[in-house]
């Protein structure tokens, strides 16, 4: 095995599952540079998993005893590039007291091993160029009590890349990436993209009858989101057939990391705008979710403060339906219930501003969020080595020799690895009674017209502008990825369904879909 036989690999199983060639000729471009920091940096910003990038203020508690090295700051110093605001982070502490998995692993790999869960956290560079680069990863290996170990990048004259350090190196990334699927796969995807949503679908159809204006605003996004949970809490989630343990280190674990996961959840984190300002990442060049994710949010939210101003002429209108308000009290008492103030989502509304704002976090994670991070894990993460799903042998100790033979021997084995691309290529693709924000004939996609409530022309002029801005963001979009070796038009209103799961009207129907139906066979063989 070597990553040229991975490539193999890949495109031969592409070819025999008969999957799309240009989203595979997409992944084994990725397959062909994922060694380059460059890369891990742009994955970072782009990928997935774009959403946890931080700026650093200062280098205290975790990153004490580490040491960035000047040659990786071009020279500087940390604290000069701390002052330029150009140091960032990424943080997984959603598998901080995860036990190690791979309770299936003989089953799968025809022998018992120990996926190691690994904490596993980064400091990254923005050079002079405007690339982001990786500069720092220190991982530990807290469940067998083993100190942190320090990572860094070797220096410029060393430009042999099979010299241990550059493999020390390589390695110390996989383990980052081992760590970030699993918190993309369970926190990211299925606990924000997913269950979460589930809290809002069930609060507006418990309490908002189909004529309630809000309920016409929201049901093109809520329809299917119940249906689709309940199948995944039958088959991926399920305690006695849990389909994460077949491939994820943290996969034995859920509830442990879901847990941790809301630990840390609440409300603001929903509203897009004011989570990049926190995270102090306006600025960073070529932050390509970010500045999707937030077009998105300016056309839906202008559309859905037009919407409630039709439907609400005061403030005070707002207060008094107390339909709205029981939706608002259903999502804290029962959807996040235990929390401490309710994880800072509102109990009662009062403002017509306040609950477009309200709205528009839902209906942005709904479709826009979801899309994100859902319609591109093929391209990131078909190919192993770039993002391992587990690792099978103990992460390394400081100042071991790495070895490429080591590096082979801890990467998952060709079943899990054939699994794992199932897996990414198949959430990767758009069911066929999928609606759009804008339509796409020649890809027989349905836009966002004809699936709408709306009653009166007001309304239906809300939408006809709300899609003529849709146009020209995809045009920008399209200009944008003009020349660019990874495309990114995940985000693009033609390819941003309008919910996680449109027209989903029996579980009956939704089990013909290719992804539950490899689930369902797979955990059947498995279990």
């Amino acid at each position: 095995i070597s990553f040229s036989t991975m490539k193999t690999f890949l495109k031969e199983k592409s070819d025999e599952m008969g999957w799309d060639k240009e989203i595979v000729f997409e992944a084994l471009k990725v397959a062909k540079i994922f060694r380059q920091d460059e890369e891990f940096g742009r994955q970072t910003l782009c990928g997935p998993n774009a959403l946890y990038i931080t700026k650093v203020t200062t280098l205290e508690g975790r990153w004490a005893e580490g040491t960035v090295p000047e040659h990786a700051l071009e020279g500087k110093s940390v604290q000069d590039v701390i002052a330029e605001g150009h140091l960032f982070e990424v943080i997984f502490d959603e598998l901080i007291g995860v036990p190690h998995g791979g309770s299936f692993s003989k089953r799968l790999a025809g022998l018992k091993q120990t996926w190691h869960v690994v904490l596993a956290d980064c400091l990254l560079y923005q050079r002079n160029d405007g690339k982001l680069v990786p500069v720092l990863i220190r991982l530990e290996n807290r469940n067998d009590g083993q100190a942190a170990t320090w990572w860094t990048p070797p220096g410029p004259e060393n430009t042999n890349l099979d010299d241990p350090e550059h493999l020390a190196w390589l390695y110390a990334k996989m383990w980052f990436r081992c760590a970030e699927v699993n918190v993309y796969s369970l926190c990211t995807h299925f606990a924000r993209a997913h269950a979460t949503n589930e809290l809002f679908a069930v609060a507006a159809y418990r309490n908002l009858p189909n004529a309630h204006p809000v309920f016409r605003l929201l049901q093109p996004h809520i329809q299917g989101i119940i249906p689709v949970n309940v199948q995944a809490r039958a088959v991926l989630v399920n305690p006695d057939k849990n389909a994460f343990t077949l491939f994820l280190s943290a996969g034995d674990n859920l509830r442990m990391v879901f847990n941790n996961y809301y630990k840390q959840f609440t409300y603001e984190d929903l509203i897009l705008p004011n989570d990049v300002k926190k995270r102090g990442v306006e600025d960073i060049p070529e932050y390509l979710f970010r500045d999707d994710t937030l077009s998105h949010w300016e056309i839906i939210s202008e559309y859905v403060a037009e919407m409630v101003h039709l439907a609400y002429p005061s403030d005070e209108d707002v207060v008094k339906d107390e339909e709205l308000q029981n939706v608002f009290k259903d999502v804290v008492d029962f959807g996040f219930r235990g929390y401490e103030n309710g994880a800072g989502f509102p109990r009662e509304i009062s403002d017509r501003e306040k609950l477009a704002e309200y709205l528009t976090a839902i209906i942005v994670n709904i479709s826009v969020f979801h899309t994100a991070v859902n319609f591109q894990t093929f391209t990131s993460y078909a190919f192993p080595p770039s993002v391992p799903t587990c690792m099978a042998i103990a992460p390394p100790k400081q100042n071991e020799k790495i070895t490429m033979k080591l590096i082979l021997k801890c990467l998952p084995v060709l079943e899990i690895t054939f699994f794992s691309m199932n897996i990414s290529f198949n959430l990767g693709q758009f069911s066929p009674i999928e609606r759009f924000y804008l339509a796409q004939p020649a890809e027989n996609k349905l836009g966002v017209f004809g699936e709408n409530m709306a009653v009166a022309p007001e309304q239906e002029a809300c939408m006809r502008r709300m899609a003529e801005k849709m146009r020209e963001f995809k045009v920008k979009i399209d200009v944008r990825n003009v020349g660019r070796y990874l495309k990114y038009d995940v985000l693009s209103p033609v390819n941003t369904p309008l919910t996680t799961q449109t027209n989903c009207e029996t579980v009956r129907a939704r089990l013909k879909d290719r992804l539950l139906l490899l689930f369902s066979s797979l955990v059947q063989y498995i279990f």
